[in-house]
């Protein structure tokens, strides 16, 4: 059967739609693609939630699900209390995310050929998710879309292909829905163990590495390039570095991430705001110092490698120090600014786990625990508090720390998810010890949201 059509008409939404319509519209939005990136996803996410049921049951589960996790507005605390209205935005919420899943189940035939609206229910799913739990059903909507965008990218290389699709769909996939796959393909790759969770896709390698200019023109284009030039790196990771034909491909992923860098150094972005020039600047630079060292030490099998680089690490950190110093300074410039975009939490929990240096990593802690950001729909925070469970863990029965080598190799440990209880007083964290394997036994921990 065909997706039910609204023909762009609001009163086809319901009073609940309709509201959750517009708090997504005012907030939600906002919160997850960032103050860059909001204005550019509103009008699209608007128009398929009137034309399309299953992103319209979607939108309605996410922006009634992310109203519930605010403070109740007070002319609705004087009906009832503050907990029943927070029940019953998320009972309202989860009915509709049934209702966008049963929509993609009974018109699938549909959807196979409007891949689309199907790597947008994906994306609104994982939104959800990061609201709702964490990191399990998340990448299961992350892998889902992942497999979506690389068949439909090897698909359209034929012309003919091609053609099957609108100039919109087309731009739409392009420049909004492969670029914040790839951001959060990152995102979850930094922040886990990878090996673990997004290996064995099911996809060729990867797209070809991207082409690095000798300079580039705006913020923007770097900042695109650096999502694309990443997920070549963690796909060739993860597949083992082979190809589907046994062959290595072109470029290491060190190389590519190396001529990145020389663009990005090479470029003065002069046109742009001198404060977002220098917070860009440094943003990008942590990325690259971090996914620089899990490019070089990502086959190893051993914890013990990371602490070769605790100057690096130190730098990551003292990076991502300066850069919330000129959040704080600047909080109007970059209120709600990362969210799918660059954050601090990534590379920060990156440091926090895989750094034994006490202070370093406990640095990198703080800086967790005291940012107001998210990254995607997850608090800042919560990452914090896992990071802090880990070295608890690590440093448990040890004495005083007073150097990485006083953590053992045997006593290290690797983050596989991380998602949060229904009753959302505690996080589930999962985790596995050495030796590191992919068959690994998993080992779970609790982690108080609360202290």
């Amino acid at each position: 059967p065909a997706p039910v059509s609204c023909n762009l008409s609001p009163d086809c939404l319901s009073d609940e739609e309709r509201r959750a319509f517009s708090y997504f519209r005012s907030r939600t939005a906002h919160r997850i693609f960032g103050h860059r990136d909001a204005s550019n996803w509103i009008s699209i996410l608007l128009q398929l939630g009137h034309s399309e049921a299953p992103v319209k049951h979607a939108l309605t589960a996410l922006a009634s699900f992310h109203e519930s996790q605010e403070p109740v507005d007070v002319c609705v605390s004087i009906r009832r209390s503050e907990k029943q209205a927070q029940i019953m935005a998320q009972m309202l919420a989860l009915k509709h995310y049934t209702a966008a899943i049963r929509s993609i189940q009974t018109e699938s035939p549909n959807m196979s050929s409007r891949p689309d609206i199907t790597m947008t229910l994906c994306l609104l799913f994982i939104c959800f998710e990061q609201f709702r739990s964490g990191d399990a059903a998340c990448l299961l909507h992350l892998t889902a879309g992942l497999r979506l965008l690389y068949w439909w990218r090897y698909r359209t290389n034929a012309y003919n292909k091609l053609q099957e699709y609108s100039r919109p769909t087309v731009d739409f996939i392009n420049n909004q829905i492969t670029p914040t796959f790839q951001r959060l393909r990152v995102q979850f790759s930094i922040c886990m163990d990878s090996r673990h969770t997004l290996i064995n896709l099911g996809v060729p390698l990867c797209l070809p590495s991207p082409k690095i200019p000798s300079l580039y023109p705006s913020l923007d284009s770097a900042r695109n390039d650096f999502d694309r030039e990443m997920n070549y790196v963690f796909s060739y990771l993860e597949r083992d570095q082979q190809t589907s034909d046994g062959q290595l491909p072109s470029q290491p992923p060190i190389t590519v991430l190396r001529q990145w860098k020389a663009a990005l150094d090479a470029s003065d972005f002069s046109a742009e705001s001198p404060i977002l020039r220098e917070c860009t600047r440094k943003l990008l630079d942590l990325y690259f110092y971090t996914c620089s060292i899990i490019a070089e030490t990502y086959n190893s099998e051993f914890e013990g490698i990371f602490d070769h680089y605790t100057d690096r690490f130190k730098s990551i950190v003292d990076l991502a120090e300066s850069v919330t110093e000129m959040w704080k300074r600047e909080s109007q410039a970059f209120s709600l600014l990362f969210s799918f975009d660059l954050g601090i939490t990534p590379p920060m929990f990156h440091a926090a786990s895989r750094c034994r240096h006490p202070l370093i990593r406990r640095k990198a802690v703080s800086l967790m625990l005291q940012s107001p950001f998210y990254h995607g729909a997850w608090q800042d925070r919560y990452s914090g508090l896992c990071a802090q469970r880990m070295i608890e863990i690590e440093e448990q029965n040890v004495g005083i720390i007073v150097d990485h080598i006083n953590v053992t190799e045997n006593q290290r440990i690797r983050k596989v998810s991380a998602d949060l209880q229904e009753e959302g007083s505690q996080i589930m964290m999962r985790f596995i010890r050495w030796p590191f394997a992919p068959d690994s036994p998993v080992c779970t921990t609790f982690v108080p949201l609360t202290s």
